[in-house]
């Protein structure tokens, strides 16, 4: 994969944003450049995930938010190596009440109408214990080690040391379908669902044909014997 794919792919992702009514704000349709701050943030071992979300949002340094302020990040090292992420929101467990009010919350801070401690005390009265967990996916060839760190996997929640492997690289559209199955199921269903005999959900066989884009990880960076243990394919 290279730039204009991973470009294409997060433009596509905004598409089907807007079509399951989920979309709210296309924030860079661009590829994240490398943010210090944002970095620091992830490496430092005191971060909470609230930290991490939350410094992303006061950087903007996210891709497109989404109607419940869970946002997507893309961004790319080099050809091959990318990095996709979603990070829900902490603050909402899924009720549109909740959104609402984190929503009005957000604009009285970034209008100077609270300040910056009285943000983030709201805040934590608000933190949800049914949340869902962030979504990660990563493919870095060089970094591969057999059996410990796969050339492409998955990184489920906030602790970094878990990988599971892929035997294929994701489009950001994959992975953008993939999220939206999993997490906005709803929506997913609601306007897709149709009367196809086969398979039912107009999105369900746009997911089928974008798999065909999702090349298959080639033996040098995921040998046979690896296949023996459990991955996705």
């Amino acid at each position: 994969m290279n730039r204009q794919d991973i470009q294409s792919g997060i433009h596509k992702s905004w598409d089907l944003a807007d079509k399951l009514g989920l979309a709210a704000a296309f924030s860079n349709p661009n590829l994240l450049p490398l943010n210090t701050e944002f970095r620091d943030a992830i490496l430092s071992a005191d971060s909470t995930y609230i930290d991490v979300y939350l410094t992303a949002m006061n950087l903007s340094h996210h891709n497109m938010i989404l109607s419940d302020y869970s946002y997507f990040q893309f961004s790319m090292e080099r050809d091959g190596y990318v990095r996709y992420a979603y990070y829900p929101n902490p603050f909402i467990s899924g009720k549109e009440s909740e959104a609402t009010s984190f929503k009005k919350i957000t604009e009285l801070f970034e209008n100077e109408f609270i300040s910056h401690e009285q943000y983030l005390s709201l805040l934590d009265s608000k933190k949800s214990l049914n949340g869902k967990p962030m979504w990660r996916y990563e493919n870095a060839p060089d970094q591969r080690k057999r059996f410990f760190h796969p050339c492409s996997h998955f990184h489920i929640g906030f602790h970094s040391e878990n990988r599971w492997p892929l035997k294929r690289t994701l489009t950001p559209l994959a992975f953008s379908m993939l999220v939206f199955k999993q997490y906005y199921g709803e929506e997913w269903r609601a306007f897709g669902d149709d009367d196809d005999p086969e398979i039912s959900n107009s999105f369900e066989r746009a997911l089928i044909r974008e798999r065909q884009n999702c090349h298959v990880v080639p033996d040098d960076l995921f040998e046979k014997i690896e296949e023996q243990a459990f991955f996705f394919s």
